[in-house]
């Protein structure tokens, strides 16, 4: 496996910007894409968050923000700070509209745009250099000339404060098609070989699950044939030996479609490998919890509109998810070990390129078993072609009939009468009148002035839109000016989540797009924590929470 020993850390996630190229590893049908949590090999939208690193062969969309590498449940744990590592890849474009946070470096093929606010979180290697080396893979045309990656102790921070920065491909020479190319061509190779193994576990169909059982101590694979409709409504479990992989080979049509909630567990979600045989389109039509690694490389995977996981790596021909769903690419890699003889994988434990077969060699017989040269009997001639048949005369074509008298058309009704409009709604109208109102004169008389007096119309009542949090920062408790990080988090499970990251500055405002039902945590603190900090306080205006839980943190 490749060596992603980095800062005293193992990592899953990414690989090197230097050498962006495909690698084959033995018994891997992901190759060097396992150290990606999904690839896509065309375009993808919307994903929210990724645990692992990801890579998107054309383009990648969305109209809301993208975190990537912070681990299963933000610990890091199997990505970590790295100061080399690509964890989002994409081999065109990028258009979001809200920012792009990752624990590593991106690297993109065409143009890149995404929300001030976006930030790239870089490991140190130890080389006074490296910052400089940092300003110039993300020097971008425009940027600020006192923008430099800022020092956070134990990483830097690329920002993106003053416009769009991402690395683009050209300038570190990476080719990034070749790269998507030869990742279909490696992992279409192991599919093709994968669907054709046959079953060694059976599978027994009970009223609301699949028991999948397998002896082998290495590899079981099991086939499930749901054509022509391709639905897949039942539970899938697993009994398997410890240490054994299992491989679930799905026959499904065209269409595949996923209406269960659970498939395998996470204690084996490692080991097992979900192979669309022939299926261009899986629909997640229930929010699943799917505990394995998925190959369909051919097939555009259509996320469910609210949720859903799967946990494990990913190919897939493309992604497309709806815009405020909140599914989710979990970090379990596939250990590999696959057995598939058709495919020659490159030598254990060091990736390189598939090796191009040089041709055979012919032996050059020693001078003791050289024999005479015969003459080869001349060739026979070639026999004359026969004489073509003459064509058969076609028989003449039959008159066409008469075409029929259109009928006219139906006279048209008359028009209805119009029904007069309701009567509006009651108004008030308010009219500006004199009123009489005296005014102190220095005389012996008293003079009346007439003043002007205008009743407003009433405003409006303030209305709450849903699903917007929008608030401002009007200062703070000690009397200093203080530029503030605002957090935005979905609480789910008692665990957190973070959806957005922005920076505010003293009287800022903030505004965030956030599905209405769920639970919020804003968290407001200032960007340097110091002792002064302890008497501070933000002054914090909400002027629509439109969700329906928030609590705010300072």
């Amino acid at each position: 496996m490749l060596n992603n020993q980095r800062n005293g850390s193992f990592s899953y996630a990414g690989i090197p910007y230097e050498d962006i190229n495909w690698y084959d590893i033995a018994g891997q049908p992901f190759g060097i894409a396992s150290y990606f949590n999904a690839i896509v090999f065309g375009d993808a939208n919307n994903i929210v968050d990724t645990k692992g690193a990801f890579a998107v062969g054309r383009d990648f969309v969305s109209p809301r923000g993208l975190t990537l590498a912070y681990g299963n449940d933000v610990n890091l744990v199997g990505t970590g700070y790295s100061p080399d590592f690509v964890r989002f890849l994409v081999g065109r474009n990028v258009a979001m509209q809200g920012p792009l946070v990752v624990i590593g470096h991106v690297v993109a093929g065409g143009n890149f745009r995404a929300a001030s606010g976006s930030t790239y979180l870089i490991g140190k290697d130890g080389r006074e250099d490296q910052v400089d080396e940092l300003k110039a893979l993300y020097q971008a045309p425009g940027g600020s000339q006192y923008w430099t990656p800022g020092d956070r102790g134990t990483h830097y921070i690329i920002s993106s404060y003053d416009v769009p920065r991402y690395i683009p491909a050209q300038r570190i020479g990476a080719d990034v098609a070749g790269f998507f190319s030869d990742a279909r061509e490696s992992i279409g190779y192991y599919h093709d070989c994968i669907t054709s193994l046959s079953a060694n576990g059976t599978v027994t169909d009970n009223f609301h699950e699949k028991i999948l059982r397998g002896n082998d101590p290495v590899q079981n694979v099991f086939i499930i044939d749901a054509r022509p409709n391709g639905i897949l409504n039942k539970e899938i479990r697993f009994e398997i030996p410890d240490g054994s992989i299992a491989i679930v080979i799905f026959r499904t049509g065209s269409n595949a479609h996923l209406q269960y909630g659970l498939w395998g567990t996470e204690r084996l979600a490692n080991r097992t490998l979900y192979v669309f045989e022939d299926a261009t389109n899986i629909y997640m039509e229930v929010p699943a919890a799917i505990w394995g690694s998925i190959l369909a490389p051919n097939a555009m995977f259509h996320g469910h509109q609210t949720g859903g996981h799967v946990s494990g790596n990913a190919a897939l021909g493309s992604f497309a998810v709806n815009a405020r769903s909140g599914f989710e690419f979990h970090l379990y890699p596939f250990v590999g070990g696959v057995l598939c003889e058709e495919v020659a994988p490159a030598p254990p434990e060091i990736p390189a390129p598939r090796p191009i077969p040089s041709p055979p060699r012919i032996p050059i017989p020693a001078p003791a078993e050289v024999q005479p040269i015969v003459e080869c009997p001349p060739c026979p001639q070639p026999e004359p072609c026969p004489a073509p048949e003459p064509c058969p005369t076609p028989e003449p074509c039959p008159t066409c009939p008469p075409c029929p008298t259109p009928e006219p058309c139906p006279t048209c009704p008359p028009c209805p009468t119009p029904r007069p409009c309701p009567p509006a709604e009651a108004q008030i109208e308010y009219r500006p009148y004199l009123v009489r109102v005296p005014v102190p004169y220095y005389s012996t008389r008293t003079r009346v002035v007439y003043r002007k007096v205008v009743l407003k119309e009433k405003a409006k009542d303030c209305r709450i839109v849903p699903g917007k949090i929008v608030g401002c920062i009007w200062g703070c408790a000690c009397c200093h000016n203080h530029e503030y990080i605002i957090k935005l988090y979905k609480v789910c499970d008692e665990e957190k989540t973070q959806l957005y990251c922005e920076k505010v500055g003293p009287c800022g405002c903030f505004e965030f797009e956030v599905p209405y039902d769920d639970c919020y945590i804003l968290e407001v603190c200032p960007e340097v924590n110091t002792r002064r900090n302890i008497k501070c306080k933000p002054m914090l205006t909400l002027k629509n929470v439109g969700v329906s839980s928030l609590m705010v943190l300072n």
